[in-house]
């Protein structure tokens, strides 16, 4: 197995907007690190991460749930979190309150074997 290129993948929302970001498919990937952060001190629920798999619902597993009104979340596995080439990772950020938006990098690596 040997190590890619580096991709980010990211959106940023209207005020008060929740969003979901997601990974390409289509490569083989290890994930790096995922980034959240709001304009401005949020009310929400928590950043959600998700391993969406391409094996179907019954195989998605959250990664990570954020802190409730959080401004910032980070994320960076504890482990190896390979993406196969149907699975996307998903990150959630709720709507922030009026006038916040949220702005999601996702970082991840092209894996070749």
């Amino acid at each position: 197995m040997s190590r890619g290129n580096k991709q980010r993948t990211v959106g940023t929302s209207a005020a008060n907007t929740a969003q979901t970001v997601s990974t390409p498919t289509g490569a083989v990937r290890r994930l790096l690190q995922v980034l959240v952060a709001y304009s401005n001190t949020p009310t929400h629920s928590g950043v959600t991460v998700t391993l969406n798999s391409g094996a179907g619902a019954a195989y998605d597993t959250v990664l990570s749930t954020g802190s409730a009104n959080a401004r910032y979340t980070v994320y960076v596995p504890n482990g190896e979190v390979i993406l196969l080439e149907d699975d996307t990772v998903d990150v959630t950020a709720p709507a922030g309150g009026t006038g916040i938006t949220s702005s999601v990098s996702i970082y991840t690596e092209v894996v070749e074997y």
